[in-house]
């Protein structure tokens, strides 16, 4: 379970191979405007049908719209700014890193729910709680971030592109988190931050990669770098592939246009990994779990 944060308590569920979520749950001490906008959601959900794709009907279309820009967005928004602003301050004072990812866990989550998002976790059994892990995953949308970050219960550094941390708010929250930004034009810099990363890993800690380097524009998987799996074999941590299914159906590469859905997360059993591993083996195993997992979710799809 979560620790409370303030009045706010998330509620985790209970560890089993298969986890469904529609966003987070609340205890009975949330204030009642929070509530209230549950509710709304719930109703809006029900009301619209948003769940089943009838994107044809202009009410609907509309509708959405509405929703995106006066509830999305502006959750959004706020959230990045109230919570990076406190993660910025909490990492001032001194405060362990675990509370940081607390709220950080629950600006995923948060989001999430408000996103509409119905979120189906297979494998969570596989990750120990006092266990480093590589984790590695697909990227096919912005709201991977969302799943990854709020759902895994672990302790997270994320391995991101340096131009985040021009992102006001967010960028010096990823900052203060410790996350490790790399430049994907300069090999050098990527190493050099890699090996300053190795020197601020605690136990339990996670490093998180989307080796692809960027997001799938559509939904195919692309060849993997081998950042991950060098890190792997110098810090001999066990490797998690992660498949991330249908989250660029609620929101698309470069695009603004979502929509509400059904995202699954699948955690793979972890690969084991000594000082001689290669890489490369790494790499081609890992994107072969990932790969067959995508391939057997669509086959899934088109037999329905």
């Amino acid at each position: 379970m979560h620790p409370t944060l303030g009045v706010f308590r998330l509620r985790w569920t209970p560890s089993r191979d298969v986890a469904n979520y529609h966003g987070w749950g609340h205890s009975d001490q949330l204030p009642a405007g929070l509530r209230m906008l549950v509710q709304l959601l719930a109703t809006t959900k029900r009301k619209l049908n948003l769940y089943k794709n009838e994107d044809n009907r202009i009410l609907k279309r509309f509708a959405l719209n509405l929703y995106k820009w006066f509830a999305i967005l502006p959750t959004l928004l706020l959230t990045t700014i109230v919570i990076g602003s406190c993660i910025v301050v909490m990492s001032a004072l001194k405060v362990p890193a675990s509370g940081s990812q607390r709220l950080a866990s629950f600006w995923a989550r948060i989001n999430t729910k408000v996103c509409l998002i119905k979120l189906e976790i297979i494998g969570l059994k596989y990750l120990q709680d006092d266990q480093s892990y590589i984790l590695v995953a697909n990227h096919l949308s912005l709201i991977d971030i969302y799943i990854l970050y709020g759902f895994l219960g672990k302790n997270l550094k994320w391995v991101m592109k340096k131009e985040l941390r021009l992102v006001p708010f967010l960028g010096q929250a990823c900052v203060a988190m410790g996350n490790i930004f790399v430049d994907r034009k300069n090999t050098e810099f990527d190493l050099n931050a890699l090996r300053e990363a190795k020197e601020n890993i605690k136990k339990g800690d996670c490093v998180i990669f989307f080796p692809e380097g960027t997001r799938s524009r559509d939904g195919s998987l692309g060849s993997f770098k081998k950042g991950a799996f060098r890190m792997a074999r110098d810090l001999e941590f066990p490797i998690v592939p992660i498949t991330l299914h249908g989250t660029h159906q609620v929101l698309a590469t470069d695009s603004i246009d979502w929509k509400p859905g059904k995202v699954t997360m699948q955690i793979h059993r972890p690969i084991q990994v000594n000082a001689e591993a290669d890489p490369n083996k790494l790499a081609f195993e890992t994107r072969d779990i990932i790969r067959k997992s995508l391939i057997g979710k669509t086959e899934v799809k088109k037999a329905e």
